[in-house]
């Protein structure tokens, strides 16, 4: 056998594997060819060509290493600007092909961020991988990269290769994006399944074999069960927001999902909140996964500033109102320089053209772009029309919304025709909107994570961005427990000097005169407009179920709250607003509380004419019953006496408060000091908000140890073995956990915690030790009994089918509208998994009239519908139709519907004579004979 000559001209990516395959062999057997002339030479191959089991169990190993010596090849150290690389490269070292990079550059990606560098390499080798990043950190390139680099291209053969699954619309919307940027130059396919979309086009998606399949889990499901899809042939499996879709609302949907996947899948979850143990996560049905967290310390961006103000609950519009005047300084009215409806400014027609979402350069948010999260879908519909009479421009966007208003309400948004945009928590996680400047938290969240997905829409990719929050005394534990999660400071007021509003947590209150004219202008227009006092009280019993369900904050923190609350911090003013403002503002709180706790030394009975004392008997008698029942200035113990409710015989010894106090008497039996600041204290804690939920006591504990400290726990530090390892944050993974704080938690400390053991039924238990609950429960709402087992699965009544997994499934997901859609588009048997796709079902996706590589036409024709039959069943609706068609002037009524008595031209007589021959001739019917 001859070598192979030398190439002239070797290619830069030329790779020479037969050194490494031949490594045995000496260099001496081979004589190399040079100047053209070639020399017959003997290579032993051993037992590399012969054929046998052997050599077909080292066949996937030799393909392995030949795609691993091309990935070699193919690393640069420099990229294609021909500038050196910094911090290990960029996209060239990972062994991409030209077509990626070049979108990745077109993209305007340079160099990988750390997620993306740690978890491509390990996606390219086909394992599986647990991500966490903190928000805007690029962690939807980095499964988007490697499954185009792993795809390649379209495949013939029938089939999805891949599944992204994310917890909302407009995430997904946002994926889809991502995928077409990036996979220009191949012929990939994509499509996206989510929920308000119409059901008969997305079969027609599905059956044009798509290669990329970006869905929201109830919608897949969906699907899945009604076209009965198999799902054998995904290979590549990512789940965004991981721990949002393996919370409970998800469950039944996941379970019948994985259920149908390959085990032999790649399975990647990606969030910014991930705990560092993976058991919530097992269903996924990880094999051997490599868990890459990032940004564990930091958890929010660097680059952003936050503060959290202290509020009232009936102040907090007139506080929404005072932030976004006086501390954003938010311009009224539309936008300057917003961008038109159409998308085309030489298009005089004002149609829009295709694929106009795409967002351009030109079309970005304002600088004072801001979202308001609040809590429920009542509170945006409220805050929304409240912003708007205030003059603001608006959008708002929440989950039962329709799903073309919600596309073009962050469309809106995004292309900066609106400043503001109030939204529920279906926003707060993987929206990426450019250059947003501010996050206000309307209603503070009640989990830790959730805090982190919404301020991290602000402050990405190295931009700067302001976090607002508006804290209720009932929402001061929550925060509390933010802190400690987030292991930042808590500053208050004027304790702490030149606090960083980039790495402390800053509590303060607003100006009081601003926010006050604020309310008050508030509570006019709600006396004035009646549907925003409407949409307040829907609001307001939102509320209330919404406090009854949320989770619940930790115990320590709710008894650090109470002292908070006491504090004077808590009612000091905000340090965003400079040292002059708070002694300004201290100045005038010690002025108007003067004035409220002034009170004279005489009675009305005592003054004379010019002000003066007056000697009267009014007077003396006054003066001698204020001398016989008590003295003017009230002691601490008697003030502590009447806050503990006791009777006039004096404070009881032992009591709460006696033992509480410090300055009661000293060890010489002395009486207390006279204390001043009594009625101020208790005018601050009547200035207390009267709504909240926390109720503000001090019990200290009285028990210590051998060393005479106080015990705060049972746990002896020295002895105690906890189940959770010291070097765990609790606070941290509780914070993480999918289900932590909620009523059906499965937190591993919660569960242990509540963990109980029947002994007395062994019988009738299902297992040892299981506790036995009746099988029914009271249902206030309906006034019946139920049965829980419709709560266990969610189902609340409703009919529901089993799964091919055995879960609950709606049975509205097998409603036959598959089978309906192939009988009116005439279509028989759908090519299954592996067999050949057939070229003529791509129509069904674009519709008629299209041709493949062409534009896509649309007939725009409108017809009137014919005149209700008043002897057929839908007569109603029919005339009901011809109404609607009347009032909208489509078809014949287009010049309107026109008046029988009207004068006729002699046309408009013998046109009307021709048709009621022709009408006479068509029924045969002899002419109505002449009247005598």
């Amino acid at each position: 056998m001859k070598r192979r000559a030398a190439s002239p001209t070797p290619s830069e990516h030329e790779v020479d594997i037969a050194g490494s395959l031949f490594a045995d062999e000496s260099d001496d057997n081979f004589e190399i060819v040079k100047k053209g002339r070639e020399t017959d030479f003997d290579l032993d191959f051993g037992d590399l060509l012969t054929t046998g089991a052997d050599g077909d169990e080292d066949a996937d190993g030799d393909e392995e290493f030949i795609a691993s010596q091309l990935r070699k090849s193919n690393r640069k150290t420099t990229n294609q600007q021909g500038k050196t690389v910094k911090k290990g490269g960029g996209f060239q070292t990972l062994g991409l092909n030209a077509n990626l990079l070049r979108a990745i550059t077109k993209k305007g990606f340079s160099v990988p961020t750390p997620i993306q560098r740690k978890t491509i390499p390990l996606v390219l080798e086909r394992r599986d991988v647990v991500g966490m990043a903190r928000t805007g950190s690029g962690k939807t390139a980095a499964f988007v990269i490697p499954m185009i680099e792993r795809l390649k291209g379209h495949s013939p053969k029938v089939g999805a290769r891949a599944l992204i699954l994310s917890p909302s619309r407009e995430l997904a919307l946002q994926t889809l994006k991502v995928v077409k940027e990036l996979g220009r130059g191949t012929d990939l396919k994509t499509i996206l399944l989510v929920g308000g979309d119409s059901l008969e086009e997305q079969f027609a998606q599905m059956a044009t074999n798509p290669d990329i399949v970006i869905a929201t889990p109830g919608r897949f499901l969906h699907l899945k069960v009604e076209m009965n899809l198999n799902l054998s042939s995904i290979k590549y499996v990512v789940f965004d927001e991981a721990d949002r879709l393996f919370e409970m609302g998800f469950a039944e949907q996941l379970t019948e999902i994985l259920h149908a996947l390959p085990p032999s899948r790649q399975t990647l979850l990606f969030s910014a909140t991930l705990p560092s143990s993976l058991v919530e996560f097992a269903r996924a049905g990880l094999q051997e996964p490599s868990l890459v967290r990032l940004d564990a310390e930091t958890k929010v961006s660097p680059d952003m500033e936050s503060a959290f103000f202290s509020v009232k609950g009936g102040e907090k519009e007139g506080a929404l109102l005072h932030i976004l005047h006086d501390i954003i300084k938010m311009p009224m009215g539309t936008p300057e320089g917003a961008p038109k409806d159409e998308a085309d400014p030489n298009n005089s027609r004002g149609k829009r053209k295709r694929d106009s979402d795409r967002l351009s350069f030109k079309e970005k948010p304002t600088a004072h772009s801001t979202i308001v999260f609040t809590a429920t879908k009542h509170h945006v519909e409220y805050i929304a029309h409240l912003l708007r009479y205030a003059g603001f421009a608006v959008s708002y966007i929440y989950g039962s919304l329709d799903q073309t208003a919600r596309k073009i309400q962050v469309d809106d948004f995004r292309r900066g025709r609106t400043n503001i945009l109030v939204v529920t928590d279906v926003a707060a996680r993987g929206i990426d909107i450019p250059v947003l400047a501010n996050v206000i938290n309307y209603d503070f969240p009640p989990q830790p994570k959730v805090f982190v997905h919404r301020v991290g829409r602000t402050a990405r990719a190295g931009q700067r961005g302001w976090a607002y929050a508006l804290v209720r005394e009932s929402d001061l534990p929550y925060l509390l427990d933010l802190q400690l999660f987030l292991g930042r400071r808590l500053v208050m007021g004027k304790d702490g000097q030149d606090p960083s509003f980039a790495q402390d947590v800053v509590l303060g209150a607003l100006k009081r005169a601003d926010l006050e004219n604020q309310t008050e202008w508030v509570n006019k227009v709600l006396n004035e407009e009646g549907d925003i006092n409407a949409l307040r009280g829907v609001t307001l019993k939102a509320e209330k179920l919404y406090m009854r369900t949320r989770n619940s904050a930790s115990s320590s923190s709710a008894k650090r709250a109470r002292e908070i609350i006491n504090s004077k911090g808590w009612t000091q003013l905000h340090p965003l607003f400079g040292e002059e403002a708070i002694n300004a503002e201290e100045a005038r709180d010690n002025l108007l509380s003067k004035i409220s706790l002034f009170k004279p030394q005489e009675t009305v009975f005592e003054i004379g004419p010019q002000g003066k004392s007056h000697r009267n008997k009014a007077a003396e008698v006054m003066r001698s019953f204020r001398t016989k029942v008590a003295p003017r200035r009230i002691t601490k113990g008697e003030a502590d006496s009447d806050v503990d409710m006791s009777d006039n015989d004096g404070p009881k010894a032992g009591s709460e408060f006696d033992s509480d106090s410090d300055g009661d008497a000293d060890d010489n039996g002395e009486p207390p000091k006279l204390e001043e600041d009594v009625w101020e204290s208790e005018q601050e804690v009547d200035d207390s908000d009267s709504e909240t939920e926390v109720t503000i006591t001090s019990s200290k504990s009285s028990k210590k140890n051998k060393s005479g400290d106080p015990i705060t726990s049972f746990q002896d530090p020295e002895i105690f073995m906890s189940y959770t390892p010291r070097t765990t944050s609790a606070a941290e993974e509780k914070a993480y956990g999918v289900h932590s704080g909620g009523v059906n938690s499965s937190h591993f400390v919660t569960a242990a915690r509540d963990a109980a053991m029947d002994l007395t039924n062994d019988d009738g238990a299902k297992a040892f030790g299981m506790p036995t609950r009746s099988k029914l429960r009271w249902d206030k709402r309906h006034s019946k009994y139920v049965s829980r087992a419709n709560d266990d699965d969610g189902s609340k009544g409703a009919k529901m089918i089993r799964g091919e997994s055995g879960v609950k499934i709606a049975a509205s997901f097998q409603s036959g509208r598959f089978d309906k859609w192939k009988k009116s588009n005439r279509i028989g048997r759908l090519p299954g998994v592996g067999e050949l796709e057939k070229p003529q079902l791509a129509r069904l996706a674009n519709g008629p009239g299209h041709q493949e590589g062409g534009a896509r036409y649309k007939h725009k024709q409108e017809k009137a519908p014919r005149e209700a039959d008043k002897f057929r069943d839908d007569y109603h609706v029919r005339k009901k139709r011809v109404a609607e068609a009347k009032e909208k002037r489509i078809g014949k009524f287009k010049d309107g519907e026109g008046s029988k008595r009207e004068l006729k031209s002699a046309t408009d007589i013998r046109k009307a004579r021709a048709i009621a021959e022709k009408k006479r001739e068509k029924n045969a019917r002899p002419s109505k004979r002449p009247r005598r």
